[in-house]
């Protein structure tokens, strides 16, 4: 889809999101305004970036769960081939890693799904002039991000298997790694989420966003 825009000093927009309904609802609305337009569309996260890199727009307003990558993914590597690229994440995943994992990615803001269409108009248009765009719900997730310990990439493996039910003996072999090494992992996870057995440790990181269900 490729709308013809009112002047040539519109805010021209890509519109990101695998769900047709509401990409018809995202374009309509940023149409409605006099001063942008949706210049193309995509489903999926390759289709993304393919498309950014033929329209080049001014911002790129991308869905956080894609079909074929994370909205975070796509991002990252819109951001690798072009640094100025201003993003815009609007997503329904809002846990302070996924915010965290967005502003290490280069977005230049984030918003969630459940805000008000004025909101929305109001990012573009901050992220449109070189902005950042965080509302405050959003700031205090990244702040309470920065204040957590981090896990390593390793903790993060051992997490995962855990959260599938994989005793340390499985994970192990799944790492190839000896059980005693995982359950030297398995207390410093407890340690760092500050978590008394495996199934809190487990629900605390899918609260904070470490792991996805």
């Amino acid at each position: 889809m490729q709308p013809i825009l009112e002047h040539d000093h519109a805010i021209r927009v890509l519109v990101v999101d695998d769900h047709f309904f509401t990409r018809i609802g995202l374009t309509t609305a940023l149409n409605f305004e006099s001063d942008m337009g949706v210049v193309a569309e995509a489903s999926c996260g390759r289709e993304a970036i393919d498309l950014f890199m033929h329209h080049r727009p001014d911002v790129a307003v991308l869905d956080g769960k894609l079909p074929d990558m994370h909205g975070i993914d796509v991002a990252r590597e819109i951001v690798k081939q072009f640094h100025g690229a201003r993003l815009l994440i609007f997503s329904v995943e809002e846990t302070e890693e996924d915010v965290h994992r967005a502003v290490e990615a280069g977005v230049s803001g984030y918003l969630a799904k459940t805000a008000e269409r004025s909101e929305l108009i109001k990012a573009v248009r901050a992220v449109a002039i070189g902005n950042r765009f965080f509302p405050n719900p959003i700031l205090h997730k990244l702040r309470e991000r920065r204040m957590h310990v981090t896990l390593s990439d390793r903790e993060i493996q051992v997490l995962e298997a855990m959260a599938r039910g994989l005793p340390n003996k499985l994970i192990a072999a799944e790492l190839n790694i000896s059980s005693e090494t995982v359950k030297t992992f398995v207390a410093r996870i407890l340690d760092k989420l500050d978590a008394g057995d495996r199934t809190e440790a487990v629900m605390k990181a899918l609260e904070r966003g470490l792991i996805r269900r």
